[in-house]
């Protein structure tokens, strides 16, 4: 792969306040996933500070709050067999549970 293959056009994003725009970040992290190059060469090619290019990576990859599995997106199917697992492992630590209670008493 040449290296003009791997260059990024330097972009100059409307910012609001302080900030760049969550489209823009969002865009900015899935093109450097996908250009092969180290963070701090695709900041600089863009025209971004590497040490903000590095914060978006870091929140792109925090989970969601209060979303289990990371926040990646799940069918109702995949859920609703996740309850019933759950709901199966409970049961059987319930019944763990009575089991040493009548030993213990």
């Amino acid at each position: 792969m040449s290296q003009t293959e791997n260059t990024v056009e330097p972009a100059t994003p409307a910012r609001r306040g302080s900030g760049y725009p969550a489209e823009f970040r969002r865009d900015s992290v899935a093109a450097w996933r996908s250009s092969g190059l180290s963070a701090c060469k695709y900041a600089a090619q863009i025209g971004v500070d590497s040490s903000t290019m590095y914060t978006w990576i870091r929140q792109a990859d925090r989970p969601l709050p209060g979303v289990a599995g990371g926040g990646a997106p799940r069918s109702v199917e995949a859920l609703e067999a996740e309850l019933r697992a759950t709901r199966a492992e409970l049961e059987r630590t319930r019944l763990q549970r009575d089991i040493l209670k009548k030993l213990w008493a």
